[in-house]
């Protein structure tokens, strides 16, 4: 009966030891589950945060490069403005200079008139002279 007893309480123990260590098991498990949702629920939380960053960033690039292409507008009508005002100008150059043409022309014309003039009157005066 002693040895009855004693298979007893050893079966009694290990059943304990058992039962005890299927509850540590348990709790084992339930931790590394936890730690498991709590790794997961951050990297949720890291790539919501990565999304915000990105989506901040594309706006700014999307707001700089619209700011970019105003200020690229206003300087291609500055550049067409200045390019009118360097054709008006070369026109005008043109212009004068077409302007001092005619008139040396015209000069020319009067100084060749004026000459054959002072020729006659001096071959005149010298007709009656003689």
């Amino acid at each position: 009966m002693r040895n009855s007893n004693a298979r007893l309480i050893l079966a009694l123990s290990s059943v304990v030891m058992l039962v005890g260590c299927s509850a540590k098991q348990a709790e084992i498990s339930q931790g590394m589950s936890d730690i498991d949702r709590q790794r997961d629920i951050q990297k949720q939380q890291v790539e919501q945060h990565a999304d915000v960053l990105k989506e901040r960033i594309s706006e700014n690039a999307e707001s700089q490069q619209k700011a970019l292409d105003a200020t690229k507008a206003e300087l291609d009508a500055q550049k067409k403005a200045a390019d009118e005002r360097k054709d008006q100008i070369a026109d005008q150059a043109d212009f004068a200079k077409k302007n001092i043409d005619d008139q040396v022309k015209t000069s020319k014309k009067v100084v060749d008139r004026n000459a054959e003039a002072a020729k006659a009157a001096l071959k005149q005066a010298n007709e009656s002279v003689q």
